[in-house]
């Protein structure tokens, strides 16, 4: 709020109680509606509100849940090991791995078969592969950290 990441920044800089920060910040974004076109405050149409709903309902893939933002097209075709908008569910970790085993295979073929494109490829979804495989280490920590952090009794 007020290009702070944390509400808890901009009250400190502010100095203000929280129902004056809201009321700070409601005034903020009446002056921004104020200088934006009018027509992007009308209610949707119902072609609108369905691809709305629909983008959120395709966001469940086989590895977890892609984040990208309503509205943006995948950019990186559905190879979700290579976005960073995959967020990985734990329980999906061995087709992960499977994943890897198999892409292991297929570089071993493309080095066999001089495919250096493919061995390129490969190689950078391997990269992306260590990369999520990190993400699953992080997801691990911070649920046994809310399992068993600060504060919590067992």
């Amino acid at each position: 709020m007020l290009g702070h990441l944390d509400l808890n920044t901009t009250q400190g800089y502010v100095a203000v109680y929280p129902e004056e920060v809201i009321r700070h910040y409601r005034r903020f974004v009446d002056q921004r509606r104020g200088v934006r076109p009018s027509e992007e405050y009308r209610e949707p149409t119902a072609t609108e509100w369905a691809d709305f709903r629909d983008h959120f309902s395709l966001r469940k893939v086989a590895l977890g849940t892609c984040d990208r933002p309503y509205g943006t097209p995948c950019q990186h075709e559905h190879a979700c090991v290579r976005c960073p908008m995959l967020r990985l569910d734990l329980a999906q970790v061995p087709r992960l791995l499977e994943i890897e085993a198999n892409t292991h295979q297929r570089l071993e073929e493309a080095h066999r078969m001089q495919w250096l494109g493919e061995v390129a490829a490969l190689k950078e979804s391997l990269r992306h592969i260590n990369g999520k495989k990190k993400q699953v280490d992080r997801l691990r920590g911070q649920a046994e950290q809310g399992e068993s952090g600060p504060g919590s009794h067992g």
